[in-house]
């Protein structure tokens, strides 16, 4: 193993191992992956056509849109087939009961007594909640605004880093990018991707959310409003996200602010328990499945911190941020989109979770989108459609758009019917391309061949 005694010295190293710097030999994917031109993924975009979508109207897709009234509760609509939870859970306790007749859901649908405790040590800390059977705690002791402590999500350094003690990092963008690859790993994701904000990609962020909330009535990444100490109140209705000549980017009652120095989009992919999710059962998703959230938080906060502690700021921060997590890490070369609407890697397939992503005013070189014969291959393959209990993924070729109220028009590509999702993990376990080590079952020769052809 090699010895580093500095970040110069791990910059060095992987300047000599990287003839050409790109994503593909960033996270050292297969011969066979090639890279295509910005902007131009393997899914058709219309970039006149496409919109920044309602992001505060996606994240409440598991029920509906925003009543006419201004009433925050959501409904289902009827025309989407929604299900309610209970109907989504029995559904699955259903299918796992016929496919799987000794299997023992336990109480909460998540299998007997140990898997249980592992569901709710796992789920701890994500989406800001302590996960206990039969309440759910606050993580109220930690905070957002940067103070003493936090983890200043939202927050960038001050104008002298560590009181004028040190001076800010400067580097190339190769060197940060390398730099920034190793500090990802370090902390435990598996690739990383940099996305460029362009007139273009900014259609990709969501028009408007509240900052830090996952979806009405849920807290956000570490906390809700009332129980986290803010540089300002966190306001209670969506607010849009624009881009302004600043230089520290901020969220006030009336907008969310981003640097127009804040050029790039770092995504970053976090590796699952391979073995367990390949055999996981359970409704709301297993343990191995449920750790990805807290796992997202927590690192994601920690490759802020590094940031910060260099003189930049890296904003947002977990799966709940500036706008769907697939089309970021599509953009930024991770992944491909696959059937179910969500991102597979060519390395680690759909078992991922998605990317999380930090907008950044760190320099960096980006990253071009890839074709591994992914989103072809799902076009004649289907699986995932076979095993999904509620028939929430589309069947058929890509579509351009669709008739439901959450729909974006402008790109050919699959869409999942979020009302009717279960919240298991079938269609991603049983996606041929998923994989951790070398366990896929389709192994590299047919993963080149699935390329070529």
């Amino acid at each position: 193993m090699p010895n580093f005694h500095d970040l110069d010295e791990v910059i060095s190293a992987a300047s000599a191992e990287t003839s050409s710097l790109s994503g593909k030999s960033l996270n050292n994917f297969p011969w066979y992956v090639k890279e295509r031109d910005f902007e131009n993924p393997t899914i058709d975009i219309d970039w006149s056509i496409l919109a920044r979508h309602d992001g505060y109207n996606h994240q409440g897709a598991y029920w509906g849109p925003v009543p006419a009234n201004g009433d925050d509760k959501r409904y289902p609509d009827p025309a989407d087939q929604c299900l309610t939870l209970p109907e989504k859970r029995d559904l699955y306790l259903a299918w796992a009961k016929q496919q799987f007749p000794d299997w023992e859901p336990g109480i909460n649908g998540h299998g007997p007594t140990r898997d249980e405790a592992l569901w709710f040590a796992s789920s701890t800390g994500g989406l800001g909640r302590y996960r206990i059977p039969g309440t759910q705690q606050m993580m109220s002791t930690m905070r957002l605004d940067g103070s003493t402590g936090g983890w200043g999500y939202f927050n960038l350094p001050p104008a002298a880093v560590w009181g004028g003690k040190y001076p800010r990092w400067e580097g190339t963008p190769e060197e940060n990018t390398l730099m920034m690859r190793t500090v990802c790993q370090f902390f435990g994701y598996s690739s990383i991707g940099v996305m460029p904000i362009t007139s273009n990609t900014k259609k990709l962020f969501f028009e408007k959310q509240i900052p830090f909330q996952f979806m009405p009535g849920d807290p956000g990444v570490f906390g809700g409003t009332g129980n986290v100490q803010f540089d300002v109140p966190l306001p209670k209705t969506p607010v849009p996200i624009v881009w302004e000549e600043v230089d520290k980017g901020y969220y006030n009652d009336q907008k969310i602010v981003i640097p127009n120095k804040a050029n790039w989009v770092l995504t970053m992919t976090m590796p699952l328990p391979e073995d367990r999710f390949k055999r996981s059962l359970g409704w709301s998703c297993d343990a191995s499945s449920m750790i990805a959230y807290p796992q997202v938080a927590f690192n994601g906060g920690r490759v802020q911190t590094f940031l910060k502690a260099l003189g930049y700021q890296g904003l947002g921060g977990d799966m709940a941020m500036w706008g769907p997590g697939g089309a970021f890490g599509v953009m930024s070369g991770l992944s491909e989109q696959g059937r179910v609407a969500n991102e597979i890697s060519p390395k680690y397939g759909s078992a991922t979770k998605g990317s999380n992503r930090l907008v950044c005013d760190l320099p960096m070189v980006p990253t071009k989108p890839i074709d591994a014969g992914i989103h072809k291959f799902c076009e004649t393959c289907g699986i995932c459609t076979t095993v999904c209990p509620s028939n929430a993924i589309q069947v058929g070729p890509p579509q351009w758009s669709n008739n439901r109220w959450d729909n974006t028009p402008g790109y050919l590509g699959y869409r999942l019917n979020w009302g009717r999702c279960v919240i298991c993990t079938n269609c991603e376990t049983y996606c041929p391309f998923f994989n951790m080590t070398n366990g896929s079952l389709i192994h590299n020769v047919v993963r080149s061949t699935v390329a070529a052809t």
